[in-house]
C-alpha cells in the first residue's frame, strides 16, 4: 500500500521541476534574442580636418575635394563642410564647385551640395541652394533660387536665366529650367538688340544654339511685347535672312509705333503662328491673323509687319480692311 504522503511529495517535486525547466527555456530564448542585436556591426566612421580627397577613373581624374571637416563612413561615403573642388564630365570638361556642406557616395558616384552652391565651367556658371550630381550618368540637378550665366560659343551671346529648378545633361550641353523661368539674351555687339524672355519651362541646347520655351511664354525686345504658349529661338540666325524666333498658339503682339508726326500709336496683332526675322526687321503672322492699328482692323491669310513702320503688308486676295481714318 502506497504512502499517501510520499506520493504527494513526488507530485509536488515534479511540478516544481517542470516550472524550473520552462523558466530556464524562456530565459535562454530571451537572451538569445538580445544577442542578435548586440552582434550588429556599427558603421565605421573616421573624421579628419583639412583633408584633400581625389578620385581617379580609368586613369583620368574624376573628382577632387577640399574640405575643412571631413567624415568618412565605411571607407567609402564622404560627408563634409565648406567643400571646394572640381569634377569632370566624360568629355573632359572641368566643373569647379563650392558649397556650405555636402556628401559624396563613392559606390554610386553621387555628389550632393547644400547652401550657397556655386558651379563654374568655361562656358557656364550656376548658383543655387542645392545641387545633386550623378557622376555615372553625368547628370546634374539644382534647386532653390537657381541662377545661370552662360556663354554661347557659336554666337558669342551671353544668356542669363533664373528659375526654381534646373536639370543639366553635361555631355549633351543641354539644360532644362522649370518654374518661373526668366532670362536675358545679350548680343556680342552693343548695337545689336538684347531681349528678355520668360516661361514656365525653358530648354537650352548649347550645341544647337537653340532655346525652347513652353507655357505662358513672353518675349520683350525693343518696342515689341509678345505672348504665346510655345516659342523657339534660333540664336545663330540673328544676322541671317532666316527666322530668328517662332511663336505658336494664342499669340498676342503689342508694338509702340513712332509715327511721322512724332506721336506714338499702339499696334496690336493676334495669330496662331508668328515668325520673326531680325536681319530684315520684320514679323510674319499666319493662322487667322488680324492686326489692330489705331482705329483700323486688318485681316488676311498672312500679314507682314515691319518694325516701326506703319505700313502693313497683306498676302491674300480675300483680305478685309476696316479703315476708320480721320481726314
Amino acid at each position: 500500500m502506497y504512502n499517501k504522503r510520499s506520493v504527494n511529495i513526488v507530485i509536488i517535486f515534479g511540478i516544481f521541476t517542470v516550472l524550473i525547466v520552462f523558466q530556464a527555456f524562456n530565459v535562454k530564448r530571451l537572451y538569445s534574442g538580445k544577442s542578435s542585436y548586440l552582434n550588429v556591426e556599427k558603421d565605421q566612421e573616421t573624421k579628419f580636418e583639412g583633408l584633400k580627397y581625389f578620385s581617379v577613373e580609368k586613369g583620368s581624374p574624376a573628382i577632387s575635394l577640399n574640405a575643412n571637416d571631413l567624415k568618412i563612413v565605411n571607407n567609402n561615403d564622404l560627408y563634409f563642410d565648406n567643400p571646394t573642388g572640381f569634377l569632370f564630365s566624360s568629355t573632359g570638361e572641368k566643373v569647379d564647385y563650392q558649397a556650405v556642406s555636402g556628401s559624396f557616395i563613392a559606390k554610386t558616384k553621387e555628389l550632393k551640395l547644400k547652401g550657397d552652391v556655386v558651379l563654374t565651367t568655361k562656358t557656364a556658371g550656376h548658383e543655387s541652394e542645392k545641387v545633386y550630381y550623378n557622376g555615372i550618368k553625368k547628370y546634374l540637378e539644382a534647386t532653390g533660387s537657381v541662377k545661370s550665366n552662360m556663354f554661347d560659343v557659336k554666337t558669342r551671346d551671353r544668356i542669363k536665366i533664373t528659375a526654381n529648378y534646373l536639370s543639366s545633361w553635361m555631355d549633351e550641353k543641354r539644360s532644362l529650367y522649370l518654374g518661373d523661368v526668366k532670362g536675358l539674351v545679350n548680343r556680342k555687339r552693343i548695337y545689336e538688340e538684347s531681349f528678355k524672355f520668360s516661361a514656365e519651362r525653358v530648354e537650352l541646347n548649347q550645341l544647337k544654339s537653340l532655346v525652347l520655351l513652353n507655357n505662358n511664354v513672353k518675349l520683350d525686345r525693343n518696342n515689341y511685347h509678345l505672348e504665346s504658349e510655345k516659342a523657339e529661338i534660333f540664336l545663330e540666325n540673328y544676322n541671317k535672312k532666316l527666322k530668328y524666333y517662332v511663336l505658336y498658339d494664342d499669340i498676342k503682339l503689342e508694338e509702340k509705333l513712332q509715327l511721322s508726326d512724332g506721336q506714338t500709336q499702339l499696334r496690336r496683332a493676334y495669330s496662331e503662328k508668328l515668325e520673326g526675322y531680325m536681319a530684315e526687321a520684320k514679323i510674319v503672322l499666319s493662322g487667322a491673323p488680324r492686326v489692330e492699328q489705331g482705329e483700323d482692323l486688318i485681316k488676311g491669310y498672312q500679314i507682314t509687319l515691319r518694325e516701326n513702320v506703319e505700313l502693313v503688308e497683306v498676302d491674300d486676295s480675300q483680305s478685309s480692311f476696316e479703315l476708320n481714318r480721320k481726314e
